[in-house]
């Protein structure tokens, strides 16, 4: 009864938006990042999917204090980046995007684990920390890339015009899944490293963390099979 009483660390909609702005931007800027005139629309869902994870985060162990203080600098030299303005401005904001989405991994982890019971809330926020390991390998990659350019190569990183961050969160989530299509593949055994620890990674996630909700859940419905006794 002690335990039922904690407040939840997943409450609000906070999950749910993210969720769908998680896929709005992987969905879509496949789409707009080929055309320069469609390409900054792009950019813009990240923004918004980079605002939108800062509201999931809880607000205990200043978890949401320290992405804050994390979102400003990346967004601008994100945005400076883009365009060319500062030197080595696209190596910082790879950076910080690998720190931020790090931290976000560690709170959502944080947060999960500190549920009770499994809800709808849950099953988003899992969702959503799966998404975003996905995020965290791929800017992994393309901070890899360019500190060492050719470590990875392939026909999807031919003539790229703009930041190849969307290609390489497209090849971080086949390399998550382990699809491995081939499109995409390293070229050094640095980058084939972080490849190959982020397909233990994404083994682990459905072997345990599944596992675990399912778990947590069989558990919740004994426990309130008892009550009814």
């Amino acid at each position: 009864m002690a335990a039922s009483k904690k407040k939840s660390p997943i409450e609000g909609h906070g999950f749910r938006y993210l969720l769908f702005f998680l896929l709005l931007y992987m969905v879509g800027s496949p789409f707009l990042a080929p055309y320069p005139s469609l390409a900054v629309l792009a950019h813009v869902s990240l923004s918004m999917v980079l605002f939108v994870a800062i509201y999931a985060v809880n607000k205990q162990q200043h978890h949401r204090s320290f992405a804050i203080a994390l979102l400003l600098p990346l967004l601008v030299l994100y945005w400076l980046g883009i365009y060319n303005i500062i030197p080595f401005s696209r190596h910082g904001a790879y950076l910080l995007f690998s720190v931020f989405f790090g931290l976000l991994v560690y709170s959502y982890v944080w947060q999960i684990a500190h549920s009770h019971k499994v809800t709808l809330n849950v099953l988003y926020a899992t969702f959503c920390l799966y998404l975003i390991i996905g995020l965290f390998w791929g800017s992994l990659y393309t901070l890899l890339n360019e500190l060492s350019p050719g470590a990875y190569g392939g026909v999807l990183l031919d003539n790229i015009q703009d930041s190849p961050l969307h290609i390489f969160n497209y090849f971080s989530l086949v390399t998550l899944t382990t699809l491995g299509y081939g499109d995409i593949t390293p070229q050094t055994a640095g980058a084939a490293s972080l490849c190959q620890m982020e397909a233990i990674v994404g083994q682990f996630f459905t072997a345990v963390v599944v596992a675990w909700l399912v778990g947590m859940f069989v558990s919740d419905k004994r426990d309130e099979d008892r009550g009814e006794v």
